[in-house]
């Protein structure tokens, strides 16, 4: 996709795009898009194995009782569900929003469904009273989060079960209710 392309996509699909609540109906959806936008986007960084291990901690059934209880939204175009972005509260310091399992689907990347998924759930979190957003984010998004003003912090790794980690980024960034668009405009 060239650049005029690509332009052209973002400025049709991308405001076409609903962000509301996932509901638990839908997480075989949700499963699929974090398993194969993850291999989409770091088969280049991790090994094969690394890449299985993370699928298979994605089809278990701890993956999305985590899921389910962190504000989990979904990017919807039409009726079909395209990308997922969700927040908690830091357990240790809850001026602190800890953002998770932000993916798009591959036929849907780089064209700011990303950008307006994160947008939408530091939104929601600098209204909840967070001050401070942060991300554990595998190295593949290093680049995407801080072309969205996230600043690294460390490194580290991500367990993914069966004795596998990924190695990760831990990046944050300020955000403030005042600063960032209206949350309103992105839920219906």
């Amino acid at each position: 996709m060239n650049v005029r392309t690509r332009a052209s996509a973002q400025s049709a699909v991308a405001p076409a795009v609903i962000i509301r609540p996932i509901q638990p109906d839908h997480l075989n959806d949700v499963r699929y898009i974090h398993a194969t936008a993850f291999r989409s986007q770091a088969q280049s960084l991790y090994a094969p194995e690394e890449l299985d291990a993370f699928e298979t901690m994605v089809r278990t059934p701890g993956y999305v009782d985590k899921l389910m209880s962190d504000s989990l939204l979904g990017g919807w175009l039409g009726r079909e569900l395209i990308a997922t972005a969700a927040w908690h509260k830091a357990e240790t310091n809850p001026d602190v929003s800890r953002i998770t399992a932000l993916y798009v689907r591959p036929l849907f990347e780089r064209i700011a469904i990303g950008s307006k998924m994160l947008q939408a759930i530091e939104t929601a979190a600098a209204t909840a009273g967070c001050h401070l957003a942060s991300v554990r984010a595998p190295i593949n998004a290093q680049k995407f989060f801080e072309s969205m003003g996230y600043e690294m912090s460390g490194r580290g790794t991500l367990p993914l079960g069966q004795g596998m980690a990924i190695n990760v980024v831990f990046m944050r960034k300020v955000i403030e209710a005042e600063n960032i668009i209206d949350f309103a405009t992105y839920a219906s």
